[in-house]
């Protein structure tokens, strides 16, 4: 029984559709300079982990209150020299999930987690950072 239900989740996962890994990235814009906290998720087209947090985690957290207080946006790993945003390290890991303020990078989490564990990293990052 257990093997029949674990070839049914694979199978669910393989069928589920996931969305693009860059769905409405503007490569125009960039982070505003203002005092603002901002979670800035680094990217490239074709990354299935990047796909797969937005999927399962970027929902959620869009309606927490976190979320409310700190918009999350998305930059193509390529393009953060446009968009000016100043890096303690490169970006060796995608996603990389970045808090920013004034452009400056307050800290960051490589990599994708589920959900519990991206609140809970998410949530100490940000009490550490303010």
């Amino acid at each position: 029984m257990r093997t029949i239900v674990q070839i049914f989740a694979a199978f669910v996962l393989l069928v589920t559709p996931l969305t693009s890994g860059r769905a409405e990235v503007d490569p125009n814009a960039t982070i505003p300079a203002s005092g603002n906290i901002q979670l800035v998720v680094m990217e490239a087209e074709g990354c299935i982990y990047c796909t797969i947090f937005r999927r399962d985690v970027l929902p959620s957290y869009e309606m927490s209150e976190r979320g409310k207080e700190i918009p999350v946006r998305f930059l193509d790993v390529n393009d953060v020299e446009k968009a000016g945003i100043e890096l303690q390290s490169p970006i060796n890991i995608l996603p990389t999930f970045v808090v920013i303020k004034d452009n400056h990078e307050l800290g960051r989490i490589p990599g994708y987690m589920g959900p519990e564990d991206f609140f809970h990293s998410i949530n100490y990052l940000l009490s550490s950072s303010g």
